[in-house]
């Protein structure tokens, strides 16, 4: 491979795959990223087995050819470098990048050595294409995947569901103590999510960050065949991730359809109660006691060891008066990942859980189980 890209290119978009380096490695090669020079120009590659990212850097190509490099080391090097052109150039194992009064010579592994990456023009070979906004991967990176599970006991949590039927579409989270779900009115059908597909939550949160790299508004995804992979295409970027297998939990059945208690307050008036309260519920299980009466709302939390916080917030009620507890982080979780002038809470009591959404907007809705004190 002989080569010439401009260092502010190659940076960039190194920058963009170490994200799927992973941070042990079992297996020398996934250290590596995948440096690709073809007629269309220099393309990287890395991949965690989890997670993959192949993107187009540009430049112009002299003679085609592969190898993989040190990720981190590569990258580190390149950063270092003066803005201008960069040379590269392979030899055997090893490869040669120049650009002003800097060089270096890494030493490789073979190209033939690195796992395949899905591409998205294999999955447009089987017609299975969904065309999604920008913006929704981007609301449910934001909205949604929070409230799957970082505990790797239960594979299937920490992922996000997407269902869809016909021109909409329902995605959720949950963790088993809270969950996330949107729905959505899609432009167009989409296939292949019709019985369910879930992808680990550090995917959506990783294909946000690719999104911020682009503006067009609208990215395309689909399913390898018999691969149980997705592939997601966005301008130069191409993102692989496999999808997780296991019986999602049958959400509907737990979310309340009726509730007793109504209560309507400003989002950024309850953020502040919720986090004063949090200092003194760090100290006791997290828990922060929720009172509606007749025309506010009490947050409260005490620690034997600290002290405690009260706060009345005005509030717009109708039904019934009720005591619940909750986690504050979740509740924080909620209020931090809307933007919104206020908040709808729906209760039943105690026992049961509470409802969270944005006033006048029932897509979105966030389901926190009760702590019982």
């Amino acid at each position: 491979m002989k080569a010439t890209v401009l260092q502010s290119d190659l940076n960039k978009w190194m920058g963009v795959v170490l994200r799927s380096i992973p941070s042990r490695v079992q297996v020398p090669v996934l250290a590596n990223v995948l440096i690709e020079g073809e007629k269309e120009g220099i393309f990287l590659s890395a991949t965690n087995l989890e997670v993959g990212i192949r993107v187009e850097v540009g430049g112009k190509v002299e003679e085609t050819g592969a190898i993989t490099v040190p990720a981190k080391n590569f990258a580190e090097f390149v950063g270092s470098m003066a803005a201008g052109n960069v040379e590269i150039a392979t030899n055997g194992d090893k490869i040669k990048v120049a650009g002003g009064k800097l060089e270096a010579v890494f030493t490789g592994i073979a190209a033939t050595e690195f796992p395949v990456i899905s591409r998205i023009e294999n999955v447009k070979s089987d017609g299975k294409i969904a065309r999604l906004k920008r913006s929704l991967i981007e609301e449910v990176a934001k909205e949604v995947a929070y409230s799957s599970a970082a505990d790797e006991s239960r594979p299937v949590l920490t992922g996000v569901m997407f269902i869809s039927s016909g021109k909409s579409l329902t995605v959720t989270a949950t963790d088993g103590f809270r969950l996330s779900q949107k729905k959505y009115d899609l432009d167009e059908e989409i296939s292949g999510m019709e019985k369910g597909m879930i992808l680990p939550a550090r995917t959506i949160i990783e294909a946000e960050k690719i999104l911020a790299e682009g503006k067009k508004d609208y990215l395309e995804m689909g399913t390898v065949k018999g691969n149980n992979q997705v592939v997601m295409g966005y301008g130069g970027v191409e993102m692989t991730s496999r999808v997780l297998e296991g019986n999602f939990p049958d959400v509907e059945k737990i979310i309340p359809r009726e509730w007793k208690s109504e209560v309507i307050v400003d989002r950024e008036e309850f953020l502040r109660a919720v986090r004063a309260a949090g200092i003194f519920a760090r100290d006791s299980a997290n828990v922060v006691r929720l009172t509606v009466e007749e025309n506010d709302l009490q947050i409260e939390s005490s620690s034997a060891q600290t002290g405690e916080s009260k706060m009345r917030i005005e509030a717009k009620i109708k039904g019934d008066e009720v005591k619940i507890s909750f986690n504050y982080r979740y509740l924080l979780d909620f209020l931090n990942s809307v933007n919104a002038e206020r908040v709808v809470i729906k209760m039943n009591d105690g026992t049961t859980a509470g409802i969270f959404e944005i006033e006048g907007d029932a897509s979105l809705i966030h389901l926190v189980m009760p702590v019982r004190v």
